[in-house]
């Protein structure tokens, strides 16, 4: 799908906003259904208030694919990450095979 920067209105304080294509093609990749309803000072304020950290992230060097990333994690006992698009496919891959398990006689 091809993704195009949208302007939204911020429900706190009404002013527009970007939602850029990059973050459209997140919210897919991660299935997420609900746009952005506030603006990025107005969520991360309202993060603030609630007592939400903001979440830290670690570059690290996917996998699968060798390239950098980052994640919002520290990972440990040396478990592989990978990128987005790489636990997509793998996500993809794994489903299918279950698909196939459920369907053998």
């Amino acid at each position: 799908m091809d993704f195009r920067d949208k302007t939204l209105t911020c429900r706190d304080c009404s002013k527009p906003f970007t939602w850029t294509a990059g973050e459209q093609h997140f919210f897919r990749e991660k299935e997420l259904i609900n746009i952005p309803a506030r603006c990025p000072h107005c969520r991360s304020a309202r993060k603030a208030k609630l007592g939400l950290p903001d979440r830290a992230q670690t570059e690290v060097t996917c996998a699968k694919c060798s390239q950098q990333t980052s994640v919002p994690f520290v990972p440990r006992n040396g478990n592989p990450v990978y990128c987005s698009p790489c636990l997509t496919s793998i996500r993809a891959a794994e489903a299918a095979d279950a698909a196939l398990a459920v369907a053998a006689p």
